[in-house]
């Protein structure tokens, strides 16, 4: 029998009711998302976030009552996501874009379980337990919504989430409390075949991607643990991970800002898409809001100064863009760099002989449309670099 599929939006309950016949969506693409306070979000959400289209869900993992939300429930994926009084963090964005990119019979569902602060510790259920032991009090409580046992929390809920559809990934950021401990990685590993194991999963039909700290480049005091997350693939090798080049962060330098997580989210479902085959584009029938679809339309790119390299060495040509809502990104990783003079390899421009010639860099945007820049670059035997 042909398997019926109904949705039904509560008008007052805002629950989103999944029946089925017994078999799981397969359109409907499911992640589980967890890690500490920048998964958790702490950015205060604008306007433009308090919409979102109803193919993006999140599965309440506890119950809220502001909005009102039982556990175990479907729902509109509007923050906050994880608990009550959490923001904006790494998956609201991540879904969004994922719908935008993906076909209208697709739906995009979210289980994210995260606490601000805690150790890898946390979700390893051998340690949960001595860990709470020496956890600050205003971190029990949030434990105390998960059960004391967040991992278990999140198997239990990605069980539920089966019955509806298919998960497709597990996404985690964490690490600024495990800043630079190389036994991270293997935590991470277990973790992530405990999870397979206990939903029974394939590891190449559930990437994972870990999402770098709060970068150096903007001055993140975590940022030394980018070096730890970097070696994931060499772990594990269906993981991927997601860089934070460039991202804002708040005051702390520990957190992102507004636009760093739109911007973190964002890649995070660029590099999901780019994992399954898929382009990172929207849809050309996408039924934008005018605010959103200002965060996802890039500007221009930003002129970039003249560079001098000397022959023998190599450099990163940063490219930086404008959106229409006025933030900037860093576009380096995303751009595609051509020269009819000078060699170009893994990004970087490299001096072969003393000259002068331009660079191009080419972005192609998420509607499609390309954009192009040239950068200056002389190659010498004796000028400083710049």
């Amino acid at each position: 029998m042909k398997k019926l599929l109904t949705s039904l939006l509560l008008m007052f309950s805002g629950i989103l009711v999944w029946a089925e016949d017994g078999t799981a969506d397969p359109n409907f693409y499911i992640y589980l998302c967890f890690g500490q306070s920048n998964m958790e979000g702490q950015a205060v959400p604008e306007a433009v976030d308090t919409t979102v289209d109803e193919r993006f869900q999140m599965l309440a993992a506890v119950d809220f009552s502001n909005p009102q939300r039982k556990k175990d429930q479907w729902y509109p994926a509007l923050p906050p996501i994880v608990r009550q009084w959490t923001k904006i963090g790494m998956a609201d964005y991540f879904g969004r874009t994922m719908v935008a990119a993906l076909p209208k019979k697709v739906k995009v569902g979210v289980i994210d379980i995260a606490i601000g602060g805690v150790d890898i510790k946390a979700f390893m259920q051998e340690e949960v337990e001595a860990y709470l032991k020496t956890a600050p009090d205003w971190m029990k409580g949030s434990f105390k919504e998960y059960n004391n046992d967040p991992y278990k929390r999140m198997v239990d809920m990605a069980k539920t989430a089966q019955k509806s559809g298919v998960i497709k990934g597990i996404l985690i950021h964490q690490g600024e409390t495990n800043n630079g401990e190389r036994a991270w990685l293997q935590k991470v590993k277990t973790i992530y075949e405990r999870l397979l194991a206990d939903l029974e999963l394939k590891a190449e039909d559930v990437p994972i991607f870990a999402g770098e700290t709060v970068n150096a480049d903007v001055g993140g005091i975590c940022s030394a643990h980018n070096s730890v997350i970097a070696q994931l693939p060499d772990v594990i090798p269906t993981s991927h991970v997601v860089p934070s080049t460039g991202c804002p962060c708040a005051r702390d330098n520990i957190h992102f800002s507004l636009d760093g997580y739109r911007t973190m989210g964002k890649r995070y479902a660029y590099e999901a898409l780019r994992v399954m085959g898929l382009k990172t584009k929207a849809q050309p029938d996408y039924a934008w809001t005018e605010d959103l679809k200002k965060i996802y339309t890039l500007s221009a790119l930003e002129p970039a100064e003249d560079i001098t390299i000397r022959v023998g060495e190599e450099k990163v040509l940063k490219v930086w863009g404008t959106f229409a809502d006025g933030h900037r990104e860093n576009l380096t990783d995303e751009v595609e760099l051509s020269s009819k003079k000078f060699t170009i390899q893994n990004g970087m421009v490299k001096g072969t002989k003393a000259g002068k010639g331009t660079v191009t860099a080419t972005f192609t945007d998420f509607f499609g449309k390309k954009h192009k820049l040239s950068i200056n670059v002389s190659v010498t035997d004796n000028a400083p670099i710049r």
